[in-house]
């Protein structure tokens, strides 16, 4: 199984939403099914994977859509212990979890902000 593992989200505004494909590839030689998990709340609130789980014949390939939209500055860089979404590897007709992969997630959402300095009519005297 051939994973890109790392979505780089870059800069990103709160409030408008960014997308990345996360590519698949079955290397094997038997099929295999898929599934994405995300641990917190926080995360399943930001991010929307499309489709969630899946299957994949042997040497098929497919883009995954992961959506990325938050309502609050953040920055989430990227870390193994740290990753919230993770895709798991389901072998067999019982579903029998083979693998989990850690989806390394790097965003930053801001506002956009500007300042103009110093204030206009600011007058510090004679110095």
């Amino acid at each position: 199984m051939q994973v890109e593992q790392f979505l780089d989200f870059g800069a990103v505004r709160v409030g408008e939403p960014k997308e990345q494909t996360l590519y698949l590839k079955n290397q094997g030689l038997y099929p295999i099914k898929y599934e994405f998990r995300m641990k917190k709340a926080a995360t399943q609130s930001m991010f929307t994977i499309e489709p969630m789980e899946g299957s994949l014949n042997p040497n098929e390939d497919k883009n995954i859509i992961v959506k990325f939209l938050s309502m609050k500055e953040i920055k989430l860089t990227r870390a193994k212990n740290l990753s919230d979404i993770t895709m798991v590897i389901l072998e067999g007709d019982q579903k029998l979890e083979h693998q989990q992969i850690p989806i390394l997630v790097e965003v930053n959402a801001v506002y956009s902000k500007f300042s103009i300095s110093p204030l206009r009519n600011l007058n510090f005297g004679p110095l």
